[in-house]
């Protein structure tokens, strides 16, 4: 059995613990004693009887003594989904734009390019004996500012003989004509907007300085009418507290259901920084954000912080998704978008040559090496299963040990976890248990 023991922090929780069994899915709170019978039960042999005592008859009557099922399988490399990193430009200038969008020398992936990947990824579906495979444009820029490239693209994908998923990750500066097109063939959509206006046009201005609120808004009342569903990708920067009240507006203001935050630690485009000791007050923020999300039935994540999946991996990206950038560059992650970036010459392991897609399988190989020897160091942490090593992305460093290094980051992971299994347990009357409907998780893309 796979059983983590984790101490509560809070006032008058001394010697009680979150009992955590995270390929079970299970999770209560027990005293010292408990804690200390379910470890022997844990290392007992199969089939060992429960202990004939008040505490085994509760852990017997909590399903305690079922065994763990199958651990995740390790990711079998097989590309499923064709990324299409369009291009470098933008309608924005978000003050902390991981990719610099719209300021550096202007990229473009080539329609054939486009159209080379998208005939791989078919391939291989076709392979596994897929009925679909997926197509998504992401970021580097802004996806629909390479518009006929998109449209065309979106046409080619359906004429092929497996059916397909369209995913289209932007920022919601749609022109009407755009936006019919979007609600119309785009099956799954995921808008970057990051609040209340004030917020939204403070983080996220357009190119002239000038507020985007107003015409993401009006994109987003559309999608509401059509009732295309949708989801929210949030960056919530200091001061920490407005985060909540963009929480609150988004629920009030659209029917997203589905919101993903992720902070940002430091305003500073074209780089990610690690959290330092603020990362406290980030997660006393995303808990209260949590709370209101949770009042107006919506689903607020962050991707460190997934106490109710089990995965072998944090993303499945780097395994099942064949990445194209500008200049026909096959690359790990949707981030590492432009040769400029620190973990390009870590992340690159493919070309698109002529109509061949080539790939460096020792250079991915390498990479995948390092997530394993990353999560190797993380065996003891109760993370292990479902923070799956954390985001290359943002972890790694371009130093020779770069991948072993641990941040706030994960002390981030662990304080958010810990409570989130904590609310899990609340919301579920003294003990949280995965649904039987909801499996262990190979992760998720991206």
């Amino acid at each position: 059995m796979e059983l983590y023991n984790i101490p509560l922090n809070e006032p008058d929780s001394a010697d009680k613990f979150i009992i955590y069994r995270p390929l079970l899915g299970l999770a209560f709170i027990g005293n010292r004693p408990m804690a200390r019978l379910a470890e022997q039960v844990a290392q007992a042999e199969p089939g060992t009887p429960a202990p004939a005592s008040p505490a085994g008859a509760m852990l017997q009557s909590l399903g305690f003594f079922q065994p763990d099922p199958p651990a995740p399988d390790e990711i079998k490399t097989g590309f499923i989904t064709a990324v299409l990193l369009l291009t470098n430009r933008c309608h924005l200038r978000c003050v902390y734009c991981y990719a610099n969008a719209g300021v550096e020398a202007p990229l473009a992936l080539e329609v054939e390019h486009g159209k080379v990947v998208i005939d791989y990824v078919c391939a291989q579906a076709q392979q596994a004996g897929l009925t679909q495979f997926e197509v998504s444009f992401h970021g580097g820029g802004e996806p629909t500012f390479a518009w006929e490239t998109l449209k065309t693209l979106t046409e080619y994908a359906r004429s092929k003989p497996v059916a397909v998923k369209i995913s289209l990750t932007t920022n919601a500066i749609w022109s009407p004509t755009q936006r019919n097109w979007i609600l119309a063939n785009v099956d799954n959509l995921s808008i970057s907007m990051d609040g209340s206006p004030q917020t939204q046009d403070q983080q996220r201005p357009l190119v002239s300085g000038k507020p985007s609120s107003g015409i993401v808004l009006k994109n987003i009342a559309a999608a509401d009418r059509a009732g295309v569903l949708y989801g929210f990708r949030m960056t919530a920067t200091a001061p920490w507290e407005r985060f909540p009240e963009d929480v609150r507006f988004i629920c009030e203001h659209t029917g997203c259901k589905y919101i993903q935050v992720e902070p940002a630690f430091n305003i500073q485009r074209g780089e990610h920084a690690l959290p330092g000791s603020d990362y406290q007050q980030f997660a006393q923020a995303f808990l209260e954000a949590y709370a209101l999300a949770h009042f107006y039935q919506r689903k607020l994540i962050y991707s460190g912080a997934r106490p109710a999946i089990a995965s072998p991996t944090f993303c499945l990206a780097p395994y099942k998704a064949l990445v194209a950038a500008p200049g026909g560059k096959i690359v790990a992650c949707y981030e590492v978008a432009s040769q400029d970036h620190p973990l390009y010459a870590l992340s690159s392991f493919g070309r698109i040559d002529g109509q061949t897609v080539w790939i460096d399988q020792e250079n991915r190989n390498r990479l995948h090496g390092l997530f394993a020897a990353r999560r190797a160091t993380c065996r003891d942490c109760f993370c292990y299963w479902s923070c799956g090593g954390d985001c290359y992305a943002r972890v790694f460093t371009v130093e020779s040990d770069g991948h072993l290094i641990k941040s706030h980051r994960c002390d981030l992971n662990r304080v958010l976890t810990a409570q989130l299994l904590l609310n899990l347990i609340e919301e579920n009357n003294g003990v949280w248990a995965r649904h039987p409907a909801d499996q262990v998780s190979s992760g998720g893309l991206g």
